[in-house]
């Protein structure tokens, strides 16, 4: 496996089923998309069962591509002084859940680079810690750098031409009309002026497969929540970083773009893009929302109609929440042939709230309506989803149109 690292300087639901229903000789590009939850190197060098729970979902799929959000790009001694590898995560996850013959190119978010040590040497490493908010990077969140990165396994057939990851723009430079003097960080800080587009990064990546020529592009939004801050910037960056987005892969967006060292894609370019893009196509208030909604007039989005979410809470409670948040992304000289969200039927079987059970498959959930602690059990395969993080895979097979 070949290993790109960089240290930068500036439509169709189906439950359970994956892209293997389809006959690889009729489906040009098999592309999956995963925000795997906290995916950081204590997990990856650990006997994870979470880990574990991903290795047997991926192996339900065939693909050319596999985008990961939420992935720690590893530098030495971070966290501490337990960890010294350098940029090697990414190959290291393929290699732990049996991923042959991918090329592996990962970059460092900007989240956490700012975040604080709690000690000469060490940073917090556990996020449920009473003191990781005050710890945390106020611009671009996270306990430690390189938290939550973004990174994508290239079958080796496909040629890389070209890489560049985007992370240095300041905000103001993408939209100078932009007034941060009216949002306020976490700790209720004003927020720095020079604060960067993202909050992570944006990937471009040039490949080639047989005579196609297409561009590979990552991203993975801040967030279109407060957490609590009322005053947060969270939903503006987020509208900006989709705007980005939006005029990156097609040269307009509703905001006049006038940036002096990056250009937009070649009119009539090919692409892909995907990721975790924080806010759902349909929702009435968030800016971002409004953005995608905008974008899809202009390229194909996967999703875009409120089918299915693609994140849903950790509880098992009936009526937990669940969003729709992942997307791919693509040009129109692409077509798909057959898409998905990986959904394993619950199988739910309420057992009742007086009682607790040892039975196999068993879950407890608080319900608020009797305040009372209830059990449900459940399918193997949707508690495995479940073990393996609070995002489901979405995938598409695309063919280049005639």
């Amino acid at each position: 496996m070949k290993t790109f690292t960089f240290l930068l300087l500036s439509t169709l639901l189906l439950s359970c089923s994956t892209n293997k229903t389809i006959n690889p000789e009729n489906s040009y590009l098999k592309v999956v998309h995963y925000n795997i939850k906290e995916l950081d190197s204590k997990k990856l060098n650990s006997d994870s069962p979470q880990i574990k729970a991903v290795k047997n979902i991926l192996s339900k799929f065939e693909f050319d591509l596999l985008s990961i959000n939420e992935i720690q790009y590893d530098f030495p001694n971070i966290p501490n002084a337990k960890f010294k590898s350098e940029g090697e995560n990414l190959a290291l996850f393929a290699r732990t859940v049996g991923l042959k013959g991918y090329n592996s190119i990962f970059f460092p978010a900007n989240t956490g680079k700012n975040a604080l040590k709690i000690n000469a040497t060490e940073y917090l490493d556990d996020l449920s810690d009473k003191r990781a908010r005050s710890f945390a990077d106020q611009d671009n969140f996270g306990i430690y750098p390189g938290q939550y990165s973004t990174g994508i396994l290239i079958k080796e057939d496909i040629e890389v031409l070209d890489i560049k990851s985007i992370q240095s723009i300041k905000w103001k430079e993408f939209n100078p009309t932009i007034d941060l003097s009216s949002f306020a960080r976490a700790n209720g800080d004003k927020v720095n002026e020079k604060i960067s587009l993202f909050d992570k990064n944006f990937t471009d990546i040039k490949v080639k497969k047989g005579l196609k020529t297409f561009h590979i592009i990552l991203l993975h939004t801040v967030p279109a929540f407060h957490f609590g801050n009322k005053s947060t910037i969270n939903y503006q960056r987020n509208a900006d970083q989709l705007r980005f987005l939006e005029w990156y892969t097609t040269g307009s967006t509703d905001i006049d773009v006038k940036l002096e060292r990056i250009n937009p894609l070649p009119k009539g370019a090919s692409y892909i893009a995907m990721g975790d893009w924080n806010t759902e196509f349909n929702h009435p208030k968030n800016p971002g929302s409004k953005v995608l909604r905008n974008y899809s007039k202009k390229t194909n989005i996967w999703l875009k109609e409120p089918i299915s979410h693609t994140n849903e809470s950790p509880s098992f409670a009936p009526n937990r929440l669940k969003l729709q948040l992942d997307y791919i992304s693509y040009s129109n000289d692409f077509t798909s042939i057959h898409s998905g969200i990986y959904t394993p039927d619950e199988k739910r079987v309420e057992l009742g709230c007086s009682t607790s059970t040892y039975q196999k498959n068993i879950k407890s959930y608080f319900d608020k309506k009797t305040g009372k602690t209830c059990y449900a059990k459940f399918s193997s395969d949707y508690l495995e989803l479940k073990e393996a993080s609070d995002h489901l895979p979405i995938w598409v097979n695309l063919n280049v149109k005639d």
